[in-house]
């Protein structure tokens, strides 16, 4: 140790005597962790027994680091502080006393609000914790705290006053020399702790002083260099490159190096090249960092001549072994010739090259000797594939290997408690607190998408602060038993992209890896990549096709083409999805590899279908006219360097264009991928047409009533296409009404796929959300339980249908891996297996691996995602922000606004069912063509209130849609209103006849009856005289009626009290029956499984399965009855062979019993014989249940079901 660390330990030696809390403060690898380390060694060798507990307060919720008390039971839940500070205190010497020696807690992780502010009252005099139960934890006086943090900025004033302060800075350089020191003196100094065949190689006293010249050589210039003019991809300190250097030596060094000075110095030089340079690559702004180290390092080293020439770097060469001399990678052995036979996909092979062979290179070393790596870089370069294709080598099951990884993926919602129990499932215990894999296999964790997690307001992420303590101290808490819990035999590998996420990590974690940077292969690599692709497929094509000379000038075309993109189109935070890597130069290469030998029989025609793919990943991502426009001027620049003999003008003409289509349906019947010829697309707009009414009679299907204009049948194609494509998952980007998922499912007609969607509803969450995604999984389960060589499945979503955003954690997962984790129990994977053996078999599939292998790729190729999302808002954005996959994964097809020719071809559909309201033909196409002109008009009106006020007016074609059912509704109204005016109108002219003529017939009927009406005048007087004798009468027989209308009013009112009454006793009855249906409901399978196994129960469960025989007499056909119908035998073997013998009907008749009680079907007898149990003192639910679970939940279900009986016969009689 040197001057200034030896400095720092006395300091906190010194604090630690004055103070009882200690923050420990400092930038990442300054020696915070090594100072109170140093400290507690040297205490031990002097005697002094120490006992040090760690913690990372961020790897754990606030609640449990103190503890909190659960809402529901209202019960006290312990924390790992407050019990690990208990603990301590609480220790007691092997007599009986206290133990009063030396106890540390180690608080290492950053400083937030929320949990340091609970630490004020153990950080002042009072050194007191104050829990949410109202305990009392007191620090006692052989306590300390050291809090290990990387600085103050989320402390307060309150905070920071009541602790002392140790600084450590990182700026005066000496960590990295203590680092070099503490190697040097490791390997010449034997470990007593360790075997002979254990040691590390000791070096002799000449090694040492020649490692010494080395690294004073070559260290220091090349940090000075490094910090001054290069930039990593990630920030990187001093200490971390140092750190590379020596762990990339142990892995290389060997006695036969240590021999030869010029070998130790080649291997050293070759070392320090890849520890320095492996984080370096060309940054946003186009500067090769990569190859300014690599200029600097030959012009300032030239005692040690790596590269062969001037155009090559240091990192283009290998250190040979064998021969100590630098080779090409090329010549190593992770160099091979890999071929390719079509039409297998492109993803599914590695074209090894220079970068790739490098990084496996030093990935295997690495492993081999333990040390954490983190492989970073942009989308689509290939870390994940690379990565994987290292620990699938070293992990074969040839039982050779003692390797054998697992593949975890963050994401936006990782946290430490998911992470904690995802790496916990691949353990098992070993002895004590230990754990580790099965047997004595070395675990790699494969984590992808590091940097994912959300980044709280602190600047942390609980996740990485988890991983942090692992990876340091070895070990994490059971969160329910709050225990130690040794992880053994582990390693780190890690994945991340910095320019998603949170861009970087916690620095402190980020420190362990040796990093290695991956960005875009050189254009030599593209070219051997896609030379072995192309030339693999068309090397069985005829004429010029089959020459090395065309398919090489396509594929210069291709990557200049890239180039030209990726220039022109840059990320920006309103275009984020222009990001255009390896993945889509792939995927163009992809679709030329769908070609079909007697299809393309031509140089023109392969040229064209370039242009088509290309267009379909580069073209379909663009948002606007104006970015369509400037990507078809590269398209046509590039086709006249490339091939100035073919003929492509036509089909980017800017008026009457050609359509440029290749697609699966040009012919009715014919799956081939061929071009669509001609000028226009009738003939294809007909095939649809006939598709679509194939849609339409399937009885299953919702029928769609499509126009199918030109844009919409050049979408139509462009999903096929995708759908196609194993593990082909498209994102359907357009405003509201587009016709996405409307064109999404004729797609998937056309494909003959199997679409599924999800059915929203209040009470839809993600544990349904994951049913619905097995429920599509057992779809293609079936497919191949009958053996379908074809079929698939769409999985058809839109984003309205996201009501959790959990839901794309799974699609995420989906799209990154092309598997799901944990979907699936156990049962459900046997299911599987045994659903699936056939076609496995087939497949040359025999075990259950290697069976569930088979399904997970059947499902990449078979389950398809088809994304409709829209562009409207942030939503779509912060989606792809925190689930990059959703982006980087797909095949985007962007819906441009409807041309006009398309607004005029579905207003003209729209409009026919109403054109015979629509006047003459100058009207109805005066009227069709208004339409889309004033929808064109708004837009062109919203564009410049937008320029204006800097506000958003949005008009979809959904808008347009319902332009046209709005005309249409207004027209038929005001043609229905005025037809009715007029017939009103009619019908009022001929009442007005009619009334004529009907006033001068009752003028001739009136005369007559005013001589009638003399007549009976004098009849009427007489009948006067009977009618007032009748009156009387009447008046006497009504009176008798009043009488008996209140006689019946009064019996009305004692029937409506009745009623009220019976109604009461029902109500009061409902608890009873709601709280004996909620203990039922709390039982379980297992807990009366458990009830079963016991020989003889506690006091009073005995009586509560007594009770239930009893009611169940008669009833349950397995219970024994006397013949005057009482239970024949108590004891608890004649309960556990008639009740528990079947368990699933027992808890049957329990549940119906309530209907039973009902329809009266139950014996008196049981109700008088069960009254004999309720009277027992501790027949009692909550005394029940301190002896049983299971028997509490049915002490409680009886007491409420004699008390619901008791209330029903009281209200009977009332009925």
């Amino acid at each position: 140790p040197r001057e200034e660390f030896m400095l720092k330990v006395v300091q906190l030696s010194e604090l630690l005597a004055i103070r009882h809390c200690v923050f420990v403060m400092g930038p990442p690898a300054s020696g915070k962790t090594e100072t109170w380390k140093t400290l507690r060694k040297a205490r031990e060798i002097m005697g002094i027994s120490m006992e040090v507990q760690d913690l990372n307060p961020k790897s754990v919720s606030t609640n449990e680091l103190y503890g909190y008390i659960v809402l529901k039971t209202r019960e006290w839940k312990d924390g790992l502080l407050s019990k690990i500070m208990r603990d301590l205190g609480s220790r007691t010497k092997d007599n009986g006393e206290d133990d009063t020696s030396p106890k540390w807690i180690l608080l290492d992780g950053d400083l937030d609000a929320n949990w340091i502010e609970s630490m004020n009252s153990v950080m002042d005099d009072n050194r007191m914790l104050t829990l949410a139960s109202n305990e009392r934890v007191p620090l006692k006086s052989h306590m300390r705290m050291i809090f290990e943090i990387r600085d103050l900025v989320y402390a307060t004033p309150a905070t920071v006053s009541r602790a002392g302060i140790l600084y450590i800075s990182a700026t005066e350089g000496y960590q990295w020399r203590c680092l070099i020191d503490s190697w040097l003196l490791r390997h010449c100094t034997p470990d007593p702790t360790k075997k002979a065949n254990q040691q590390t190689m000791l070096f002799t006293n000449e090694v040492r002083d020649n490692f010494q010249g080395l690294f004073n050589q070559y260290c220091e210039p090349t940090l000075k260099f490094f910090k001054k003019r290069l930039q990593p991809v990630i920030p990187v300190e001093e200490v971390t490159l140092i750190g590379n250097l020596l762990n990339m030596l142990d892995c290389l060094l060997t006695p036969a190096i240590l021999a030869d000075y010029d070998v130790m110095q080649n291997n050293f030089c070759f070392c320090c090249v890849w520890s320095f340079g492996s984080i370096l690559t060309i940054s946003d702004d186009g500067t090769d960092y990569a190859a300014e180290f690599s200029t600097w390092w030959k012009t300032t080293w030239k005692d040690v001549k790596i590269v062969a020439s001037a155009n090559n770097t240091v990192f283009d060469f290998w250190l040979d072994p064998e021969t100590s001399k630098f080779n090409p990678w090329s010549k190593s052995p992770y160099f091979y010739t890999a071929t390719y036979k079509s039409p297998d996909p492109i993803n599914q092979i590695t074209v090894p090259t220079t970068e790739t062979c490098s990084i496996s290179f030093w990935l295997e070393n690495l492993i081999n000797k333990s040390h954490p790596i983190l492989v970073c870089g942009p989308a689509g370069t290939g870390k994940t594939q690379n990565v994987n294709g290292v620990l699938k080598k070293l992990s074969k099951e040839d039982g050779t290997s003692i390797f054998r990884y697992a593949t975890i993926n963050f994401n936006f919602y990782t946290t430490s408690t998911i992470l904690q129990s995802t790496m916990f499932s691949h353990l098992e215990k070993k002895t004590g607190s230990n754990f580790g894999p099965p047997g004595k296999y070395r675990l790699i964790y494969f984590l992808d998408d590091l940097n994912l997690p959300e980044v709280d307001p602190y600047n942390t992420q609980s996740a990485i602060s988890l991983l942090r303590q692992q990876m340091e101290y070895k070990h994490w808490f059971d969160r329910a038993k709050l225990q130690v819990q040794n992880i053994l035999n582990t390693q780190i590998v890690a994945g991340m992209n910095p320019t998603a996420g949170s861009f970087l990590v916690d620095p402190r974690l980020q420190r362990h890896f040796t990093t290695f940077a991956m960005g875009m292969p050189e254009a030599p690599s593209l070219v051997t990549i896609y030379e072995t692709f192309l030339g693999g497929h068309l090397s069985t094509f005829s004429g010029e096709l089959s020459a090395s000379a065309f398919w090489n000038s396509l594929i210069k075309a291709a990557l200049t083409l890239h180039t030209s993109v990726v220039q022109t189109f840059r990320k920006t935070a309103a275009n984020f999805h222009y990001e255009f890597n390896v993945r889509h130069l792939s995927n163009v290469f992809q679709g030329l590899i769908a070609s079909k030998k007697d299809r393309f029989t031509s140089a023109e025609k392969f040229v064209l279908l370039w242009l088509h793919e290309s267009e379909r990943v580069y073209g379909d991502r663009l948002v606007c006219k104006a970015d369509i426009e400037k990507y078809n001027q590269l398209v046509q620049l590039q086709v006249k360097r490339s091939f100035p003999t073919c003929n492509t003008s036509r089909y980017y003409a800017l008026e009457n264009a050609w359509p440029l289509i290749f697609c699966h349906f040009t012919k009715d019947g014919d799956p081939e991928y061929d071009q669509v010829m001609g000028t226009n697309l009738e003939d294809l707009k007909k095939n649809l047409e006939i598709q679509l009414r194939d849609f339409n009679n399937n009885e299953n299907n919702t029928a769609m009533f499509l126009d199918l204009f030109d844009d919409a049948i050049k979408h139509v194609a462009r999903i096929v296409r995708i759908l196609r494509n194993e593990s082909g998952h498209a994102l359907l980007v357009g405003v509201g009404g587009s016709g996405k998922r409307s064109l999404a499912r004729l797609a998937s007609h056309i494909c003959e796929y199997t679409v599924k969607q999800i059915s929203i509803s209040s009470k839809y969450g993600e544990n349904e959300f994951k049913e619905d995604l097995r429920k599509m999984y057992f779809v293609i389960v079936d497919q191949l339980s009958r053996s379908e060589d074809k079929g698939g499945v769409v999985f058809l979503l839109t984003d309205s249908q996201i009501t959790n955003e959990k839901f794309l954690i799974y699609l995420n997962d989906l799209l990154a891996s092309g598997d799901i984790p944990d979907l699936f129990a156990m049962e459900d994977m046997d299911n599987i297996v045994n659903m699936v053996p056939t076609v496995c078999v087939m497949a040359g599939s025999k075990d259950r691996k290697e069976i569930i292998k088979f399904f997970q790729g059947e499902i990449r190729k078979r389950l398809h995602l088809c994304l409709c999302f829209s562009p409207v808002g942030d939503d779509f954005r912060s989606r792809a922000r925190k689930f990059p996959a959703l982006v980087n994964c797909t095949v985007i097809d962007w819906f441009q606004p409807w041309p006009k020719e398309a607004l005029l071809s579905v207003g003209k559909e729209k409009l026919k069912e109403i054109s015979d309201l629509l006047g003459s033909d100058d009207s109805r196409t005066g009227i069709e063509n208004f339409m889309p002109f004033s929808f064109v008009s708004v837009n062109q009106c919203a564009e410049r209130f937008f320029q204006v006020e800097r506000r958003y007016v949005y008009t979809t074609p959904k808008s347009y849609l319902e332009l046209l059912q709005l005309y249409k509704n207004i027209l038929k109204k005001k043609v229905k209103e005025y037809a009715g005016a007029i017939e009103r109108l009619e019908k009022g002219l001929q009442k007005l006849k009619d009334t004529g003529d009907t006033v001068a017939r009752l003028e001739v009927e009136l005369k007559v009856k005013l001589e009638q009406a003399e007549d009976k005048k004098a009849v009427a007087s007489g009948i006067a005289e009977t009618v007032n004798k009748e009156k009387a009468k009447v008046e006497v027989e009504s009176k008798k009626a009043s009488e008996e209308a209140a006689k019946c009013a009064v019996i009305q009112a004692e029937v409506t009290e009745k009623q009220r009454s019976t109604l009461e006793d029902l109500a009061k009855a409902e608890p009873a029956v709601q709280q004996a249906m909620e203990a039922l409901d709390s039982l379980n399978k297992k807990d009366l499984g458990e009830c079963k196994t016991m020989s003889k129960p506690p006091t009073g469960v005995d009586d509560v399965f007594g009770a239930t025989m009893v009611l169940l007499a008669g009833v349950h056909p397995n219970i024994v009855i006397t013949k005057q119908g009482k239970v024949k035998d108590f004891k608890w073997d004649a309960c556990k062979k008639q009740v528990l013998g079947n368990i699933p009907e027992y808890i049957e008749y329990l549940q119906k019993f309530k209907d039973i009680v009902d329809a009266g079907q139950v014996p008196t007898t049981n109700w008088k014989e069960v009254r004999e149990f309720l009277e027992k003192e501790h027949f009692k639910p909550d005394i029940i249940a301190t002896k049983n679970k299971a028997a509490a939940g049915l002490c409680s279900w009886v007491v409420n079901i004699v008390m619901y009986y008791d209330i029903l016969i009281t209200v009977e009689p009332k009925r």
